[in-house]
């Protein structure tokens, strides 16, 4: 009978060695060939966890930095263009203002300047109308003789002179005063015009005309428009 040689694994343990069992490296998948026994296995490394879906990438960080830089941009621009435009616009409301001023005071000025000229005006055509009035009416001036005569003493000696052509019209219009202090003596004065008479006594002369009361009325008027106060 044949004797066989132990191993020195049998001879230190004196039990049968355990069999070998591949197991392979973590993070590591097989090639197809290796997986079906036909190819070398080759280890493909994952180096790093999948990145979280819901975590923002850079390039959506720059995104959304541009995003707010324009929207702070827009911003600014729009109260900046707001700013100018009100500013503008209150420039245009400060000059229609004082294009409003400027045409107030010119018209205040322009109406002082035309009521004189009114004045004159209406004051020439009232004394074509009344130097007209006064051919054709010789008792015109009858009124202020009476209130002339009505101002006189009767002790005084009164002369009353108006134009040769009037002496027959004064001298009925006289005739018919029941009312007058003194009875004037009429004669005529060819230099006098239709318009005029003179109330003559020992006292002095007065001139009695449509010319005169219309410089009275002249001067008061023009009294009056100097009183007004001056345009602001």
């Amino acid at each position: 009978m044949s004797s066989r040689k132990r191993t020195s694994s049998e001879t230190r343990g004196g039990n049968a060695a355990a069999p070998f069992v591949y197991r392979p490296a973590p993070n590591w998948t097989p090639l197809a060939e290796d997986a079906a026994g036909g190819g070398i296995a080759v280890l493909t490394s994952v180096s790093a966890r999948p990145a979280d879906a819901s975590a923002p990438t850079f390039e959506d960080q720059v995104l959304s930095r541009e995003k707010q830089a324009f929207e702070n941009g827009f911003r600014d621009g729009m109260a900046k263009a707001r700013a100018e435009s009100e500013a503008q616009a209150q420039k245009q409301r400060e000059a229609v203002a004082e294009a409003l001023r400027a045409f107030a005071r010119q018209r205040d000025e322009y109406f002082r300047r035309v009521e004189a000229e009114v004045v004159s005006l209406a004051l020439a055509v009232a004394r074509k109308v009344l130097r007209r009035e006064a051919q054709i009416d010789p008792l015109l001036l009858t009124g202020m003789v009476r209130v002339a005569l009505e101002k006189m003493a009767a002790s005084q000696n009164v002369r009353l002179r108006v134009h040769p052509s009037q002496i027959a019209a004064w001298q009925e219009f006289i005739a018919q005063q029941t009312d007058f202090p003194v009875t004037p003596e009429l004669s005529g004065d060819a230099a006098l015009e239709s318009s005029q008479c003179q109330v003559e006594t020992e006292f002095g002369v007065t001139e009695l005309s449509l010319e005169t009361q219309l410089k009275e009325i002249e001067q008061g008027l023009f009294d009056l428009l100097a009183q007004r106060p001056s345009p602001r």
